[in-house]
């Protein structure tokens, strides 16, 4: 499917997109092979065979700058992720899971000059009784990967945690994070990595409350700016969250930030936003250190244990 020449407007917005993500204070770090890693997430709310060309080359810019991202909300038909891997550079691969909750996919996209799968792929699902074959499961259920970037081996789980109830809304951030802090003590010799990153659209509305908390009480590590980052168009909400249970593994490199698209594009809009055409939730990135040989070392020190 042949991607159609940019029109001037294109141009002109593509271009301005381009220098907001260049210039204080929304500016992303360069990439640098084995160096660091820039980890975003990203809710494209109903991301299918619907998105216009238009709106998937502003995508395709914003992704082009991350070494790896999760993406959340897309929907059954995959055309929309196929266009958006047509406009981007051919590194860039794509792991997709299987519809869940809500008619929703996950993927994630990433660049394969600086990042590499290294095997595991899956849902995240949840023990079951071994009698009633009943239990507790999250309505889109989580979708985790493992990578490796420079030395750095690393697991991501991407979730779209359940809105409509708060009471479910608490419980499954709260099971989830339980069940990962578990996984991560499991011996370095196991198949899951145990440096686990949670990203994606927690729905958690404000600094502290309760779904927040239901996150950081399992000893997940959050950037401090996501304590107030707003990361919607309308910037009401932190609703997403990149977090990481705190190891010594890898080091965070105190940079993180969202990209306010609505600055650059649609701006024939009233008002000029790209809320429908692009997205209700904004991308949100950090930056890690991964080149410190001391993070290798550590991981064969604590292979068991701690």
């Amino acid at each position: 499917m042949p991607v159609p020449p940019d029109t001037r407007e294109e141009a002109t917005e593509r271009r301005e997109l381009m220098r907001l993500m260049d210039t204080a204070p929304y500016r992303i770090p360069r990439r640098e092979i084995d160096e660091n890693l820039i980890l975003a997430t990203w809710n494209i709310q109903n991301l299918s065979e619907k998105k216009s060309w238009r709106a998937l080359k502003y995508i395709a810019d914003i992704v082009e700058r991350f070494d790896i991202v999760a993406i959340q909300e897309i929907k059954t038909d995959l055309r929309g992720l196929a266009k958006l891997q047509e406009i981007l550079p051919g590194r860039y691969r794509l792991i997709v899971s299987d519809v869940t909750g809500n008619s929703e996919r996950f993927a994630f996209m990433y660049d394969e000059r600086t990042v590499e799968p290294t095997g595991l792929v899956s849902d995240i699902g949840l023990p079951l009784d071994t009698a009633t074959h009943e239990g507790f499961q999250l309505h889109r259920m989580p979708y985790c990967a493992s990578f490796r970037a420079g030395r750095f081996d690393f697991t991501v789980v991407s979730v779209h945690i359940f809105e409509s109830s708060t009471t479910f809304r608490e419980r499954e951030i709260d099971v989830l994070a339980a069940e990962l802090e578990k996984l991560s003590r499991r011996e370095a010799t196991k198949v899951v990595d145990r440096d686990f990153f949670v990203v994606g659209d927690f729905n958690i509305q404000r600094d502290g409350d309760r779904f927040f908390r239901a996150l950081a009480r399992h000893g997940f590590k959050m950037p401090s700016q996501l304590n107030t980052l707003t990361t919607n168009v309308l910037r009401t909400g932190t609703y997403d969250k990149i977090a990481w249970l705190d190891r010594t593994d890898f080091k965070y490199g105190g940079e993180c930030n969202v990209v306010p698209f609505y600055r650059a594009v649609y701006q024939e809009n009233d008002p000029p936003r790209g809320k429908r055409e692009i997205s209700d939730h904004l991308p949100l990135w950090a930056e890690f250190r991964i080149n410190e040989l001391t993070q290798r070392l550590e991981q064969i020190i604590n292979a068991r244990g701690g």
